[in-house]
């Protein structure tokens, strides 16, 4: 297929059926949807748009740009696109879709969208959850179409950078020839960087020392290098990728704090020792972590983590909007947990 070599990602884990929304079950709820037909090179709607609709594709492809007309993937039939602006508080669209060829879309209005999810609060937290995940592979296919980034191959044992160095570039690793990195806390690994994943960019946004050590685990790694100044000031022109990354960060620190927390209680980071930490951090042991105890948690790895960063970091990670982190809310920030798994009882004395 010629147009994959124009693409970053492709997103065909986000359709329909696989984000457990379909457009039977809109249809259920809401009758009489709306189809529409457009030309190639219609523009459905732009960046900055105030969003009043969500879209299905019933054939033809569309792309997504960003706001100056670059091309960050290409939607096909069963995928649906639109739909962040009927979930996040801010309306406008974070990018530009655009027919690549004559297009049937199947309109979902706003007030459509609003009956249907309110008739199934589980499709809404995994939609928001998985709609918050493609906006953050959106804002790094930006920063992936600058012009400033600078390649570079590593061979095994160099070191990216070291815990406590302060950050002046983020990376990216190639998303063809790659490689592993091992990110570590001392002389603990504990996570892995892969093909066209990003770091880096939390020591940048967060002005704060590195929090680990990064270092080339395969005999040679590629990457691509982009200095802290690019990167803050590209951010500064797209408010909406730069949201979408501080979140990410956010989200690391947390897992981070997790993982150290589980190796200070002499646990490694199995599904069942990340469990484990979850319950021994739920100290009033309801089966949530209150904002009280993820901020203990938090200011356990670091005293100086500002209180209004543990805010949105809740307003973040509590997809179901309750107050609290519940279990399923912990699973989803780990990978290695697989949706709809049922929770083993520990003993956590």
């Amino acid at each position: 297929d010629s147009d994959k070599k124009d693409m970053f990602h492709p997103f065909s884990e986000d359709t329909a059926g696989s984000m457990g929304l379909s457009l039977s079950s809109f249809s259920k709820v809401c009758a009489g949807l709306k189809h529409k037909h457009y030309p190639r090179g219609h523009i459905v709607f732009r960046a900055g748009d105030v969003g009043e609709a969500m879209y299905f594709i019933n054939s033809g492809k569309v792309e997504i740009q960003t706001k100056k007309g670059q091309l960050v993937h290409i939607l096909r039939h069963g995928d649906f696109f639109g739909e962040g602006s009927l979930l996040s508080d801010d309306e406008r669209r974070f990018s530009t879709a655009k027919c690549a060829t004559p297009v049937d879309l199947i309109k979902i209005r706003r007030s459509e969208f609003q009956r249907y999810i309110e008739n199934s609060k589980s499709a809404r937290d995994n939609l928001l959850s998985r709609w918050r995940a493609r906006t953050l592979a959106d804002a790094k296919a930006f920063i992936r179409l600058q012009t400033t980034l600078k390649s570079m191959r590593l061979q095994r044992g160099n070191i990216v950078y070291k815990e406590g160095d302060m950050g002046k570039s983020m990376y990216f690793v190639d998303e063809e020839k790659g490689g592993e990195l091992d990110v570590k806390h001392g002389d603990v690994v504990v996570h892995k960087y892969g093909q066209g994943e990003s770091f880096g960019e939390s020591s940048l946004l967060l002005e704060k020392p590195r929090s680990s050590t990064v270092t080339c685990a395969s005999d040679e790694c590629y990457l691509h290098e982009m200095m802290g100044s690019d990167f803050l000031a590209f951010l500064e022109t797209s408010p909406d990728t730069k949201a979408a990354l501080l979140n990410m960060c956010r989200k690391r620190l947390f897992k981070k704090a997790v993982k150290r927390y589980s190796l200070e209680h002499n646990r490694g980071f199995s599904n069942e020792d990340l469990i484990k930490a979850f319950d021994q951090a739920d100290l009033d042991k309801n089966g949530d972590l209150s904002f009280d105890e993820v901020r203990k948690l938090m200011h356990a790895m670091d005293a100086s983590i500002p209180e209004e960063e543990i805010v949105e970091l809740m307003k973040f990670i509590d997809v179901d909007d309750d107050g609290k982190l519940s279990f399923k809310d912990f699973k989803r920030l780990f990978r290695s947990f697989e949706f709809g798994e049922e929770r083993p009882s520990y003993d956590t004395q």
